[in-house]
């Protein structure tokens, strides 16, 4: 809980499933009605049917460990404009490294890249897979969403309670009846 005396309200998204991406769409408008009662927190996770969640995951670690939180949410945000060029439609039987690659063109879209501060292109690809910059968090964030119960995405987990029965598409009215019957 943070200092503010608001409840915890975690998101968990997986970055390639498109029902993560109609609630990432619908998430401003619930932020800004209970944004006053409710500390957000956007957790990824990555589910085993989708084969580039993972990847995606890791590279949102890898930025986070170079460019901070705020790098983690562009990225985040990047990655839900630009989903459908990582969709299994879009890549096909793409080799590890032609996936990898799409997620460096993201972040190089975001303007990550600078190599005064050695965080470039050839960086980004050479450390995607690195356990300690990037598997390691991007595997314990998802350990923390298995351990409340996290088994598909989008879902919401609200003062340390796995919300059931709540759907990708619901806006702040929705989420203002549900709260309402907790």
């Amino acid at each position: 809980m943070s200092t503010s005396n608001k409840k915890s309200w975690k998101v968990f998204w997986d970055l390639q499933c498109p029902f993560s991406k109609k609630n990432w769409e619908k998430l401003s408008e619930i932020k800004d009605k209970f944004g006053s009662d409710y500390e957000f927190s956007i957790h990824l996770t990555s589910l085993l049917f989708h084969p580039q969640a993972f990847t995606a995951q890791c590279a949102a670690s890898l930025i986070e460990n170079n460019k901070g939180a705020d790098g983690k949410h562009k990225f985040i945000t990047a990655c839900m404009e630009q989903q459908e060029s990582f969709m299994n439609a879009a890549v096909g039987d793409a080799r590890k490294s032609e996936v990898d690659l799409i997620f460096a063109n993201i972040a190089q879209d975001c303007g990550f890249f600078d190599a005064d501060d050695g965080f470039t292109k050839d960086f980004f690809l050479a450390n995607l897979h690195d356990w300690e910059l990037a598997i390691k968090p991007a595997w314990t964030e998802h350990k923390e969403a298995l351990a409340l119960g996290v088994v598909s995405t989008p879902k919401q987990v609200i003062d340390g309670v796995l919300i059931a029965e709540s759907e990708s598409s619901w806006g702040a009215q929705e989420w203002q009846d549900k709260l309402k019957s907790m």
